[in-house]
């Protein structure tokens, strides 16, 4: 069962994702390249650090670009049984992994920093880092949720926290700076790398939960499950033995259904049933007679369970 509607849906979100990526990325590494020139010019740790940081979002930009640039290229491949889309689960969980290894580096960098203090220019520390804060609203602006679709395009969501980590640690370098510059609290700007990296650790490990979930074929929404059950059953003909539901891209879900029923049908009858479920594109179902004759002259299979 195939919505062919639904495919120029995912083209335009993977269309979107690339070229967002793409122009995230370039801009990302001129970033990247000015804050790291600066923090040597200006004797600059912080500019220094947040540089290498941005280094690290902009490969993970790269990631995700060749992530969309690959699935695009094997949309078609034979040899990819359920399509290309989990590359972008894969892409989003290696760039939540990259995420964390971020936050970790912020947190030591940061304790580092409040044990051993660092002179710190100020004035063009905190210019380079409100060009920073607005080349990541730019490219959060770029990468913007259009569709709805960062709950289903793991990579795209996960090139959007990245962004989304380096326009924090900018807000909070920024807050730092001016602390440190007007009230001689140079003690904040460590204390904000801490938060910061907390709070972009935490990003990082929600992303790799529901990016493991679908590279591990979880089951899907149990919402889901019960909605195509009683699609199926309706009328108390047909039983629902087994049923599984599994993502196999960005809005792409994966089903099979094992049934009974008392009068069996081809399985394009039990398919047409759950047509109208939302991003159920590969439907394999398995027909059974009802096993009790006795209930089969009835017309009704006998309840029980469904996996």
């Amino acid at each position: 069962m195939h919505d062919h509607s639904c495919s120029c849906s995912h083209h335009h979100e993977h269309e979107h994702g690339e070229r967002g990526t793409r122009l995230v990325f370039w801009l990302t590494m001129a970033t990247m390249a000015a804050e790291i020139v600066s923090g040597w010019l200006f004797g600059s740790m912080a500019l220094l650090a947040d540089g290498w940081h941005m280094a690290s979002h902009a490969g993970a930009m790269a990631v995700a670009w060749f992530a969309y640039v690959w699935a695009r290229r094997n949309a078609d491949n034979p040899d990819l049984v359920f399509g290309a889309g989990k590359v972008n689960a894969l892409a989003g969980f290696a760039s939540a992994v990259g995420l964390f290894l971020v936050a970790a580096f912020m947190g030591a960098e940061s304790v580092m920093r409040l044990v051993s203090p660092v002179t710190i220019s100020f004035g063009p520390a905190t210019l380079v880092a409100v060009v920073g804060l607005a080349v990541n609203l730019v490219s959060a602006w770029w990468l913007r949720d259009e569709d709805h679709s960062h709950a289903h395009d793991h990579n795209l969501k996960a090139a959007y926290m990245h962004v989304l980590a380096d326009a924090l640690t900018s807000v909070l370098a920024i807050f730092a700076l001016l602390g440190g510059r007007f009230w001689g609290l140079a003690w904040l700007d460590p204390v904000m790398g801490i938060v910061g990296a907390l709070v972009v650790g935490r990003w990082a490990l929600g992303l790799l939960r529901q990016t493991a979930r679908v590279l591990l074929d979880h089951r899907a929404d149990p919402v889901l499950h019960d909605n195509i059950v009683r699609r199926l059953e309706n009328g108390g003909a047909v039983k629902v033995r087994d049923l599984y539901v599994w993502n196999v891209g960005p809005r792409r879900l994966a089903a099979h259904v094992t049934v009974e029923d008392a009068a069996p049908r081809p399985p394009e009858f039990y398919k047409e049933l759950i047509a109208e479920v939302p991003d159920l594109e590969r439907v394999t179902v398995e027909v059974h007679a009802c096993p009790c004759p006795a209930e089969a002259q009835t017309g009704e299979c006998p309840g029980g369970g469904h996996a």
